[in-house]
């Protein structure tokens, strides 16, 4: 029985031998495999552009302003020709309110001006400039 022993014990250590031997078909190690997938991209959003409004192809015309304040202004384009007057100077200003008439060929020549601390009234003609600096003016 000791021969079948060894006969049977040297048959199992051949086998578990050739089960392990490197470079024999059906023994390599599981190697991980990787599977790539491209997605579809998703379709690009729908934008809707308003379409420019329609015009008559005439340009626009501006309005001169009835009230205006601080700045140097054309009248008869800017402004209107005509009286303007304020109430005074501007709240949380300088507590000062000043116009000027000035000439349309040369803005550094005056022709009347005022400095006040109260109310203000003036005259404008067509074609001169108006300066006005701390206070408010509407026609009237």
């Amino acid at each position: 029985m000791a021969g079948l022993a060894v006969a049977l014990t040297l048959g199992a250590g051949a086998g578990v031998v050739a089960a392990t031997r490197p470079g024999e078909p059906g023994t390599a190690p599981a190697v991980p495999v990787t599977v790539t997938v491209t997605a579809k991209a998703a379709p690009a959003p729908t934008v809707t552009v308003p379409a420019p409004p329609i015009t008559s192809g005439r340009a626009a015309v501006a309005t001169p302003a009835d009230r205006f304040a601080d700045g140097t202004y054309l009248v008869g384009s800017e402004i209107e020709a005509g009286s303007y007057r304020s109430p005074g100077p501007a709240p949380g200003g300088n507590g000062h309110c000043y116009w000027a008439r000035l000439r349309p060929e040369a803005t550094s020549k005056i022709v009347a001006g005022q400095l006040t601390t109260g109310a203000a009234r003036f005259t404008a003609r067509k074609g001169e400039y108006v300066q006005v600096a701390g206070c408010e003016f509407s026609r009237g």
